[in-house]
């Protein structure tokens, strides 16, 4: 199993679902993790948008960073 790494910074969750959204569709697996700050402050909280390492530069190209 490949080690997610960090490719973007969403400011909410409605934001990383979208994001994850486009990765999935082009096939690239995706988890959002919840910033620490998310069990204080709920939906405002920031998320990391993950991908396995060895398909960070694909799913970068995707997101057009």
């Amino acid at each position: 199993m490949s080690e997610y790494v960090a490719i973007e910074q969403a400011g909410n969750q409605a934001i990383a679902d979208l994001i994850k959204q486009r990765l999935d569709q082009s096939g690239i697996p995706c988890m959002l993790v919840p910033s620490a700050v998310a069990a204080v402050a709920g939906a405002g909280a920031s998320y990391a948008v993950t991908v396995p390492a060895d398909r960070a530069d694909e799913a970068r190209e995707v997101l057009g960073n």
